[in-house]
């Protein structure tokens, strides 16, 4: 089962700025001031140093929303809340001020009143631990001054989804579109922000359990007419406002596998973060501490299940080089919008398939096999470097992995060359991690490295761990634990930063297609619990396991090598979408399959 990790070693400083409007010039509201004065008390009394701002015009608000990203560290625990009117306006939304009357056009939203992406990537760009961005803001509104035509009257009820930043949770009253209950049962404050204040100074409270409680209640007292919604690009497990404690332990506590954290919190004796779902385990008091490890017999852990028959979401057409279709897709990756970015190496290029869409779009390559700077030669894998803006290409058949810094194939950079490049993974640090075939190894590079540093293998192929035997697909963790699909070894391979020698995390008991064996393994990726999910290329199925389990469970496909919707013919890359979906490259289908989760 699952083991925990050590928990952080100490507490990052935690700042908070919350905002509270009621005296609208045009429309009052009653509970926003005591939701946020509520709520600046409850932080406090758990280490925050809080700022609070009541009745704003939009010079002060926005003034304060950039003094607050001003004095944000790197490190920092930030944490936003508005209470108030939000609108959405094509696709983006604004925090209204309280002299909303100055706002006599959609123009004027842009410098009357705050975009709330923009206020994110502010606070996002000072590099902190963890921003919690609350907007209890999801009132039926229109802007004053506007005629209610009902394309306003559309465009202002709830807000609109956003993307969160990378390390960010954004969490709003009611689903994007809908509005939100104004007043609760204690007749002070908004229903989101009384719920949330029941839950909020928890010790122990993991913040994505903790949204997820604040959801379950606010739904069950509006019987599902309103229900809180939560998008999260959180890249760490050990997200609590209040830091575990072993004085007095939830009577429920759940120990994820490789978890930095403990989850507690309840809903309907089920719980759900991210990629997992985890049912309760009672555990007696004496039993449980912050640091230990617990019995697998002690907790129990149930797993997310998944949709059996897919969705095909890009190629499936034939192989061909149309641009409905792909040549044995290899490498991908999902961006916030779940446009997929696939390495499609028979066809020289790297395609975008939007949401939705029924063709491609090449953003690389395309120009046919070559080694000019608008050519590719059997690409096998993409990445993001969001950092630097630009697109990673792992070009396997001119041995260099290549930068491009926009889509118009105008500004390349080779950054690697004379490499048997293969897998591509980038960490937090910006640092890009890349599996060479031929040395059987896995090297880290720095801007301007030469070399790069060896990282996994590099000892000969071989099946002793320290050694690699074909790698190919690599994955690397918050922790900069890195895994390997180590493909002619028939397992995956963690090697943790700075080790010397890997472990085995999933298959190593030679080839096959019982449930402790892998048979030539693709994609790995690993969840927000440190379940790992690898392509089990000649068995047709995509396996799951757990760190220190003696088998793996089929999570999708093994039903035979095929065509159909529940089959798979040699998947090969794996992702997730922001919604937890998982996505496989069906190599030998010509096509990418969405299982959506249940």
């Amino acid at each position: 089962m699952c083991a925990p990790a050590a928990l952080m070693s100490s507490e990052p400083r935690k700042i908070a700025l919350l905002v509270g409007n009621n005296n609208y010039n045009k429309s009052h509201l009653a509970n926003c001031v005591n939701d946020a004065t509520d709520l600046s008390i409850e932080l406090k009394k758990v280490g925050f140093s809080v700022t609070t701002q009541t009745n704003v015009n939009y010079e002060d608000m926005d003034r304060g929303i950039e003094n607050f990203a001003d004095d944000i560290r790197p490190g920092d625990f930030v944490l936003f809340f508005f209470a108030g009117h939000g609108v959405q306006w094509e696709e983006q939304n604004y925090l209204v001020p309280c002299d909303d009357d100055r706002i006599r056009n959609s123009t004027d939203l842009r410098y009357r009143a705050v975009n709330a992406q923009r206020a994110l990537e502010l606070m996002s760009d000072k590099d902190p631990f963890v921003i919690v961005y609350l907007l209890d803001c999801c009132r039926t509104y229109w802007l004053p001054s506007l005629a209610r035509s009902r394309a306003m009257e559309i465009s202002s009820r709830g807000m609109a989804p956003m993307s969160a930043t990378g390390g960010s949770l954004i969490a709003f009253a009611c689903a994007p579109g809908t509005t939100a209950v104004d007043v609760s049962s204690n007749g002070r404050n908004g229903l989101f922000t009384y719920h949330l204040l029941q839950h909020i100074t928890k010790p122990g409270e993991n913040i994505t359990m903790l949204m997820i409680d604040v959801t379950q209640a606010v739904a069950t007292e509006t019987n599902n007419k309103q229900i809180p919604y939560t998008t999260s690009s959180l890249r760490r497990r050990d997200v609590y406002l209040v830091a575990p404690t072993t004085q007095n332990p939830h009577p429920n506590l759940l120990v994820p596998k490789v978890a930095q954290f403990s989850f507690n919190s309840k809903m309907n004796n089920s719980y759900q973060l991210n990629h997992s779902t985890i049912s309760t385990a009672t555990i007696p008091e004496n039993q449980i501490s912050t640091q230990s490890s617990i019995k697998p017999q002690q907790i129990q852990i149930k797993k997310n299940k998944f949709q059996q028959f897919a969705i095909t979401v890009a190629g499936g057409n034939g192989e061909g080089q149309e641009l409905n279709q792909l040549h044995r897709p290899w490498g991908m990756f999902i961006d916030n919008d779940k446009s997929i970015y696939i390495a499609d190496p028979f066809n020289h290029r790297i395609i975008k398939w939007k949401l939705n869409s029924n063709t491609g779009q090449v953003v690389a390559g395309g120009n046919g096999q070559g080694n000019q700077n608008n050519q590719l030669n059997e690409p096998r894998g993409v990445i993001f470097d969001k950092k630097n803006n630009s697109f990673i290409i792992s070009d396997k058949g001119n041995k260099r992995v290549i930068r491009y810094f926009d889509q118009n194939q105008t500004n390349q950079q080779i950054i690697i060359s004379n490499i048997d490049c293969w897998g591509l993974a980038i960490d937090k640090n910006g640092f890009i991690y890349v599996s060479d075939l031929e040395n059987h190894e896995v090297r880290r590079w720095k801007q301007g490295d030469k070399q790069g540093e060896l990282v996994a293998g590099g000892n000969g192929h071989g099946n002793h761990l320290n050694q690699l035997y074909c790698p190919i697909y690599i994955f690397i963790d918050e922790d900069c634990s890195l895994y390997i699909s180590d493909t002619r070894n028939h397992r995956v391979m963690k090697w943790e930063k700075d080790a010397k020698e890997g472990i085995i995390v999933a298959g190593g008991n030679g080839k096959g297609n019982s449930l402790n064996q892998l048979s030539s393994p693709q994609g790995v990726i690993v969840d927000y619990l440190g379940q790992i999910y690898a392509a089990d290329f000649m068995n047709h199925r995509i396996m799951r396991w757990c760190e220190g389990d003696k088998e793996g469970e089929i999570v999708v496909g093994g039903n035979g090598h095929g065509i159909q919707s529940n089959q798979l013919s040699f998947p090969v890359a794996l992702s997730f979408d922001n919604e937890e979906n998982l996505y496989v490259a069906d190599y030998g289908n010509h096509r990418v399959q969405k299982y959506e989760k249940l």
